[in-house]
């Protein structure tokens, strides 16, 4: 989360000489410090580069770089952070210090209700998305309530030269408002961008089928902007055999595969492809028959971000951090620290 830095340089007047005076009156000690609290002055209250501080005081860089951290050690500069009210700064370095995360964004919302949270999630993920994406961008976008929430709260407008790339089969006609394809043309609106779709279902009826379309010639396009992919986003769905999940309310997910992902300890998945609580893919059928980007080549993006909250969805969230399936997180407070919590008793 963004915060207010204050710098107090607190030597300001130079000490009392010695009576062992001699360049400009000073002593070697005095005009040691003099040169702390000078440079201090001009690094971090007038934004001068070391290499230009050196040369203006006649002195080497890295005898500028020695005195900055001099006067850091003795207190001559103190650094004072102020948060602003409501962060979550600590969860937020022991998730990406525990999972080696770029960034961990963990909000508070003001209303606990499943609508609530995705809202608070989805505020602050586009908040961070529309500073991440800058021109030259390849941005990959799946599906997920969570993920539209993210886009529904981005500017109408923004000036940056991306291009977007669905990298998922779609749900069916029912899920319109989460759907892919709809999510990717709402982004392309907003940068102005030329939008790479995939007219096909999220997951198939069996491997060969896939195999078939990943070769078909009307996909080409979409497929080949994968690997130029540097920026991804995605839900992260909680799998259990009740769940009232988009994919097995699309019928994609039958009662054999869900047999399959209860024998492999699934707790989750993104955008169709399934895990356990390690992060390693679940069954060998439905993942031949998952239609887009591969596990294998997310991991190999730079920026894949997760946006998810939600009691339920803890077990999901602590498997696709494990899995590395995702090195940005942002979720909501209670789920963050019940994540951490889980990560300390399950092994």
């Amino acid at each position: 989360m963004t915060s207010t830095f204050q710098i107090a340089i607190l030597f300001t007047n130079v000490r009392k000489c010695s009576n062992e005076q001699f360049w400009w009156g000073f002593s070697n000690h005095a005009m040691s410090e003099y040169l702390k609290s000078k440079i201090s002055r001009m690094y971090y209250l007038s934004d001068i580069s070391k290499t230009e501080i050196g040369h203006h005081l006649g002195i080497s860089r890295f005898r500028v770089s020695r005195l900055l951290e001099q006067a850091r050690e003795e207190g001559i500069v103190q650094i004072q952070i102020n948060e602003p009210i409501g962060t979550n700064t600590e969860i937020e370095e022991r998730l990406e210090k525990r999972f080696n995360l770029h960034l961990a964004i963990v909000v508070n919302p003001n209303d606990s209700t499943g609508e609530g949270i995705r809202r608070a999630v989805g505020i602050a993920g586009a908040d961070y998305l529309k500073n991440l994406l800058r021109d030259g961008d390849v941005f990959g976008i799946t599906w997920g309530a969570t993920v539209a929430e993210v886009i529904k709260s981005l500017p109408t407008k923004i000036d940056h030269r991306i291009q977007v790339v669905q990298i998922t089969g779609g749900l069916t006609q029912t899920a319109i408002d989460i759907n892919p394809i709809d999510l990717v043309h709402r982004v392309a609106d907003i940068y102005g961008a030329t939008p790479y779709v995939l007219f096909a279902p999220a997951i198939v009826g069996n491997p060969a089928t896939r195999d078939v379309m990943m070769q078909d010639s009307s996909f080409h396009d979409t497929l080949q902007m994968f690997s130029r992919v540097n920026i991804a986003i995605s839900g992260i769905g909680a799998f259990s055999s009740s769940s009232d999940s988009y994919l097995q309310k699309a019928g994609y997910v039958n009662d054999d595969d869900i047999t399959s992902l209860q024998g492999c300890r699934a707790v989750g998945d993104v955008f169709g492809h399934y895990f356990n609580i390690e992060g390693v893919s679940c069954s060998i059928d439905l993942e031949g028959r998952t239609f887009g980007m591969s596990l294998e080549d997310l991991r190999k993006v730079r920026y894949t971000i997760g946006v998810a909250g939600g009691a339920h969805k803890s077990l999901a969230i602590l498997g696709a951090l494990r899995g590395g399936l995702v090195n940005t997180l942002v979720t909501d407070i209670s789920t963050a620290i019940d994540i951490l919590e889980k990560d300390q008793i399950i092994t």
